[in-house]
């Protein structure tokens, strides 16, 4: 039985690729955290747009995003950023991601509402919600929704000031 556990330990430590610890101690028990298909799928996407943005590449940066593509930060929502706008304003290094991390994906269908954390180097993160459509056999940024994140002191109706600990289920 023993045998089987840790042979099942090493395959998931294996097939993650992420150098983060695998193992999470929680209240005394183990845990072994799950990355879903989706997660795993619209990580690549994300991570396409962040090498396409590094690499100053428009026609890579092109193919992701859907002609009607806007971006709206919650400082100004009422003021989005067109498509081309965006992908000028995204070549500046200083305010580019350098990772994506805490996703989360909901599928409807031929729509994907992923958010997640997206850590930037040179300022601070970003709480980012983009959502994805599929056009025809492929995926394309629709609309990307975004937000920094840091002072938690500021009231949002319906969020708790502490956040509260919930279990995921993959």
């Amino acid at each position: 039985m023993k045998r089987i556990a840790l042979m099942s330990l090493l395959l998931t430590v294996c097939s993650t690729g992420r150098p983060e610890p695998v193992l999470a101690m929680d209240a005394g028990q183990l845990r072994i955290p799950t990355v879903t298909r989706l997660v795993q799928q619209f990580t690549a996407f994300e991570n396409s747009l962040i090498e396409s943005i590094r690499k100053q590449d428009p026609t890579a940066l092109q193919k992701l995003l859907a002609d009607d593509f806007e971006m709206r930060v919650g400082a100004n929502p009422g003021i989005p950023t067109p498509r081309a706008e965006w992908i000028r304003l995204s070549f500046n290094d200083s305010v580019a991601l350098a990772g994506v991390e805490q996703m989360a994906v909901h599928d409807f269908g031929n729509i994907a509402v992923v958010s997640f954390l997206g850590r930037r180097e040179a300022a601070g993160d970003l709480f980012i919600v983009d959502v994805w459509v599929r056009i025809k056999d492929s995926w394309r940024l629709s609309t990307r929704y975004a937000s920094a994140t840091g002072d938690h002191h500021f009231i949002i109706p319906g969020a708790t000031p502490e956040a509260p600990s919930v279990e995921k289920k993959y």
